[in-house]
């Protein structure tokens, strides 16, 4: 036992899952509870049981589609194996006596009761993740969760096989108790090994599991498969395609009673053929049909094993081969899934798999050339509900590891120039704050967001080994998997990868979100809609590639979201060998104002780039300029002209502008450190008047754009600044030259955000941001 109270688990992944319910103290850092884990906390210390039955059924449900698609994936795999029923423990009332007995309210924390025996009632349905979870009550009404570290169980223990080893009812004693703090403040009973929890009698209502299918034929198992799906219930059509195939597998491999009667007619309407055996139809129609449901609950690599037994029975069935052909294309191996539609179209040219054959043959090409036709969506009329697919594209990087710094990041293999795509990659999971009250400035910093996105992130590893080796390659808080080098090949395309399965706990993922997860802060652009710029929205999600990016406040690469699509442009001319970069947050700020929004969203770095490096010897120049701009910051007067904060803000950036000119900096330092006080400049434009003779010490409009463009090119607010002053100067009739110039620096900026384009792409793109801004 460890001095802080915290048991010893018998399992790493015990310890971690124990560990899970203080989500972020297993980070060093305070636990953001929700309402549910502050609610635990409490009833957990009163002893309350209705309270802590609550939250225990708020759990199970939580993590029950989890445990659904392992018990799926569990049924799928055991086909031909016989599955016997789980023996309940026995009960063993001689493995207490002598035995003093102890009361719930009579256990202290963290004091281990050697000698005692609490006696209690199992009083909730068991569930497991790792650790057996549970809740008892003692004869005086109190009760407590329980947590066991049962050896006997791994990780591939259904919750049924759990429940029926700890059943809801069950009379128990629990062995030198000892009552745990855990991380989120909230206590348990924790039980160190299944010897210590000791059933004493078993009053719950157990009947002995027989199959109630046991004598319907498979044509009937299969039928009520069909209904299933066409419900839309795909669990359930799967566990009776299961069922179906698992019987004929079974009726196969003996001789059925009474088949030599059989008259060949009626061979048939059971499934059975004229010498007793399951037909060979029923058995593929099964498979085939079972991978149509995996395909519903995005199990594409289930889906393809299926839909390949199935057209091992019949090469020729045109379902099957069309379904193989959508396993394909989602698990990105696009020229295959093109081959397959290409296949179906010689049995069938009908429409939609005419349009499927489409589709792979543009995400292949995509994938390996690179080019997407975006502006088509950004800028044409769409009248889509969602975006349109796109493929992953690897383009001239790698993977390396940093010299002297033994952690990883993205390299360019040959010269970029800007507006360069360097990859393209589809998020493995992303939530959405759209119709919710949100208290939090982003994504990053929303714990409510964290935890959905854990949670799906934790739903999708046990659908795809390649998900799955994806997520392991991830650096996680305490830096694991931050020594490997993994292949380009498991994030590009139409490739192979190692299929090898490793284990992902839910901490492990909980640090992989916090240490890779990217929000709507930072160098990011909402890609615009049919010409129109959507409404600001709160996200987080993982995409992988991008994630072995690091962070810098005068970064070279942009990203733009599609959807849940990332564009990742050069936004700087970058060298071969050089590495590439990305803000994680708001740059257009002083250093200070950066490194809190980093610290506000939860990334564990201080960022010592050269544009910090800069900030940090002008400290003593700047310090009143950073310390009074930060003072008038969230004033909302502040950008309205003509308000008294607005006028003092405006003030400030003449008091830059005196000190820039007497530090002795080169032109590209003054340009970074105007960039760090946009808003300042912004406002004083926005009071000229006010300003009066004054005014005439404030740079020129392009001035500061190209300020902007040397720290953080591609910025959206540069953009949209570039936009307003073109339009400006179009409204006062600015001479040719004027315009011209202005159109060229906001065409730059488009091109670092939106990539390549064509001219005329550019300026309709241009003209679509030259909204007045509000700041």
């Amino acid at each position: 036992m460890h001095k802080s109270g915290v048991p010893t688990v018998g399992t790493e992944l015990g310890r971690e899952i124990l560990m899970q319910l203080g989500t972020l103290q297993l980070y060093g850092m305070d636990p953001q509870l929700t309402p549910m884990e502050r609610g635990l906390v409490k009833y957990s210390l009163l002893m309350d049981k209705s309270g802590l039955m609550d939250a225990h059924m708020r759990f199970m449900k939580q993590f029950g589609e989890l445990e659904r698609d392992w018990q799926l994936t569990k049924d799928a795999a055991a086909v031909s194996k016989g599955s016997g029923v789980e023996a309940r423990p026995p009960v063993r009332k001689k493995a207490v006596e002598g035995m003093r007995a102890i009361r719930l309210v009579e256990l202290k924390v963290g004091k281990r009761n050697h000698g005692r025996v609490l006696y209690a009632t199992i009083c909730a349905d068991t569930f497991f993740l790792s650790l057996i979870q549970t809740l008892v009550e003692d004869d005086e009404g109190h009760a407590a969760r329980v947590m066991i570290d049962d050896a006997t169980l791994d990780g591939s223990a259904s919750w049924a096989k759990a429940q029926r080893r700890y059943p809801k009812g069950a009379k128990v004693a629990i062995k030198a108790p000892f009552l745990s703090d855990l991380p989120d403040e909230s206590i348990a009973l924790y039980v160190n090994s299944e010897e210590d929890l000791v059933v004493l009698s078993d009053s719950s209502p157990y009947v002995a599991e027989v199959d109630p299918w046991e004598g319907v034929d498979v044509a009937s198992l299969r039928a009520e498969g069909n209904r299933l799906f066409s419900k839309g219930d795909w669990p359930g059509a799967i566990e009776f395609y299961t069922k179906c195939i698992q019987k004929a597998t079974s009726s196969n491999q003996r001789k059925i009673p009474g088949s030599k009667n059989k008259k060949r007619g009626h061979s048939e309407s059971n499934g059975l053929t004229s010498n007793g055996k399951v037909s060979t139809e029923t058995v593929m129609l099964a498979y085939s049909n079972r991978a149509a449901a995996w395909m519903k609950l995005s199990h594409y690599e289930r889906a393809l094993a299926d839909a390949g037994e199935a057209l091992h029975l019949d090469p020729q069935h045109l379902k099957s081969i069309y379904r193989k052909g959508c396993a394909l294309h989602q698990m990105q191996q696009f020229e295959q899934a093109r081959d397959c539609f290409a296949m179906a179209l010689e049995h069938a040219p009908e429409k939609e798999i005419k349009l499927a054959h489409e589709r792979s043959s543009v995400c292949d090409q995509q994938s390996r050339l690179g080019v997407y036709d975006i502006h088509k969506y950004l800028l044409d009329d769409y009248d889509g509900s969602t975006p349109p697919e796109y493929s992953d594209y690897v383009g001239p990087v790698e993977i390396k590891l940093m010299e002297g710094k033994g952690k990883r990041g993205l390299f360019v293999t040959r010269d970029v120039e800007v507006g360069e795509l360097l990859l393209v990659s589809n998020a493995l999971a992303v939530v959405h704050a759209e119709g919710r009250r949100m208290f939090t400035s982003s994504g990053r910093s929303n714990a409510t967001l964290r935890d959905e996105l854990v949670f799906k992130l934790s739903n999708l590893v046990l659908k795809s080994s390649k998900w799955l080796q994806q997520m392991c390659n991830l650096a996680d808080c305490d830096c694991h998997g931050n020594g490997k080098v993994p292949s380009l090949e498991l994030f590009r395309p139409n490739s192979k990868w190692n299929s090898s399965k490793d284990d992902v706990p839910l901490a492990r993922i909980k640090g992989v979100v916090l240490q890779n997860a990217l929000g709507e802060s930072g160098s990011c652009a909402r890609a615009l809609v049919a010409g129109q710029q959507p409404p600001m929205r709160q996200f987080l999600g993982l995409w992988p590639l991008p994630s072995f990016i690091n962070h810098s406040c005068a970064s070279n690469s942009f990203r733009l979201h599609v959807g849940d699509t990332l564009f990742l442009h050069a936004s700087r001319p970058i060298e071969a060998g050089e590495e590439v970069t990305l803000a994680y947050v708001n740059t257009l700020l002083p250093r200070q104002m950066r490194h809190d929004l980093l610290d506000k969203d939860s990334w564990e770095f201080k960022c010592n780039c050269s544009r910090c490096e800069l900030e940090t010897n002008l400290c003593a120049p700047l310090k009143q300029v950073s310390r009074r701009f930060q003072s008038l910051w969230g004033y909302k007067e502040s950008v309205t002209p003509g308000q008294a904060e607005s006028f003092k803000m405006a003030k400030l950036a003449l008091n830059l502008e005196h000190i820039l000119k007497n530090v002795g900096l080169y032109l590209y330092e003054i340009q970074l450190i105007r960039a760090s006080f946009f808003i300042m400049y912004w406002i004083g434009y926005l009071n000229l008047d006010r300003l009066g003779d004054l005014a005439k010490r404030l740079p020129l409009p392009e001035n500061l754009i190209d300020a902007m463009t040397t720290a953080t090119p591609g910025d959206p607010m540069s953009l949209f600044f570039a936009g307003f002053w073109l339009k400006k100067f179009q409204e006062q009739g600015a001479n040719g030259a004027v315009i011209d110039d202005a159109q060229k620096r906001a065409m730059h900026i488009c091109r670092c955000i939106y990539g390549k384009q064509k001219s005329e792409v550019l300026k309709r793109l241009v003209k679509a941001h030259d909204v007045t801004i509000n700041v």
